[in-house]
């Protein structure tokens, strides 16, 4: 923890992708801060090894590397298109000891409560977390809240009796969870399609269950990746769901 008065800090809770940025942003501005991060290293969700990450092992980023890499610092030419989560975490790691941000967090370090001191637009915040010394407490200028939305996993209730096993894909990391199973996933987002496309090589059987249309984007068209289509061009709206259509009908 930095000895440095911390009401002149920035708190900023968290080290994945949204931390990192912010905590870059904030050494560019010049404004000082503390950051606080649970696990022992950076990377959130997206390294595996951090107890509260939900990633599996055949993880993959949906979007391509040229789309969501920091514009300061490319990912590196050997990386694939789309990166795995191992080279997700390996970015993440480069990207932190680049920019020299590790030395400004406190890791291990839990935030257990933030609340404002004090009223008026601008108040202080106290920041109370836990480490490995116990529990501290501590006053900060600001605050910034960077600690994702995917950690805590959102269970739906289902009608009726269901004798099977039901597991969210929080709790997902291989497909020979489902060796020999009947499996229906329900819902076709990235994780859904993921998981179901995993599961075929395990699984007796493998079904989806969607509430409405969808369109299957296939990860490369005429060789290129599909979020790369058409470079910088910018159509409208109408125009662009046209020719998507097209392309992927």
């Amino acid at each position: 923890m930095s000895t440095t008065d911390t009401r002149t800090q920035i708190a900023l809770i968290g080290a994945g992708p949204s931390g990192l940025a912010a905590a870059r942003n904030l050494q560019k501005l010049g404004i000082p801060f503390q950051g606080f991060e649970a696990y022992t290293d950076v990377g959130g969700l997206w390294n595996i090894h951090n107890p509260r990450s939900t990633v599996y092992e055949s993880a993959h980023l949906i979007s391509s590397k040229t789309t969501t890499e920091f514009s300061e610092f490319p990912m590196k030419a050997e990386v694939a298109d789309y990166p795995s989560h191992r080279e997700m975490r390996q970015y993440f790691i480069d990207f932190a000891e680049h920019f020299d941000l590790k030395r400004h967090y406190h890791f291990g370090a839990q935030v257990l409560r933030a609340e404002p001191v004090g009223e008026g637009a601008s108040p202080l915040w106290r920041i109370r977390w836990r480490d490995a010394q116990g529990e501290h407490s501590a006053e900060f200028k600001g605050l910034v809240i960077a600690n994702g939305t995917l950690a805590e996993p959102n269970v739906p209730k289902f009608e009726g009796q269901f004798s099977g096993e039901l597991i969210h894909t929080a709790a997902y990391k291989s497909a020979e969870q489902f060796r020999g199973k009947r499996v229906l996933v329900v819902g076709a987002g990235n994780s859904g399609c993921d998981i179901a496309v995993d599961a075929v090589h395990a699984a007796e059987s493998v079904d989806i269950s969607v509430r409405r249309g969808y369109y299957f984007v296939p990860k490369y068209i005429f060789g290129k990746p599909a979020d790369t289509l058409g470079g910088k061009l910018r159509l409208p709206v109408w125009l662009k769901q046209k020719i998507d259509a097209l392309v992927l009908g």
